[in-house]
């Protein structure tokens, strides 16, 4: 009896490795379809406000284009300096843009974006 308890004990541990392997493989899998990988590429990678601001609109319509509506992802707000979590209706946010990292949260990852202007934060409000 003691053998099959053993056999049994090591068919439940192998399970287990499967089940985690399985879910770790499962975490790094992107959900980001390539339209809207290649639009936030193109955001993180704007160097003038107007170009950034033009390039969340088009990440925006890429995202609104793969879920097939009008998409506005969940935002959270941090003050750089201090580091201190800013509330998205906070006015010191669209005063000072630039001293505020945003994360964009899609599709299970988080988006880290420092806009340059206040017409970069306008696209993620729906304006």
């Amino acid at each position: 009896m003691t053998i099959k308890v053993r056999l049994l004990c090591l068919c439940l541990a192998a399970f287990a490795a499967l089940a985690v392997a399985g879910e770790g493989r499962a975490q790094t899998v992107s959900t980001l379809t390539t339209p809207v990988q290649t639009a936030w590429t193109r955001v993180r990678s704007a160097l003038t406000p107007e170009q950034q601001a033009n390039e969340v609109r088009a990440f925006m319509a890429a995202l609104s284009s793969a879920n097939g509506r009008p998409t506005l992802p969940p935002l959270d707000a941090r003050d750089i300096a201090s580091g201190r979590v800013v509330s998205l209706d906070d006015p010191a946010l669209l005063q000072r843009p630039q001293a505020h990292e945003i994360t964009v949260t899609v599709g299970g990852q988080f988006l880290i974006f420092r806009p340059l202007s206040r017409a970069s934060l306008e696209p993620f409000f729906g304006r």
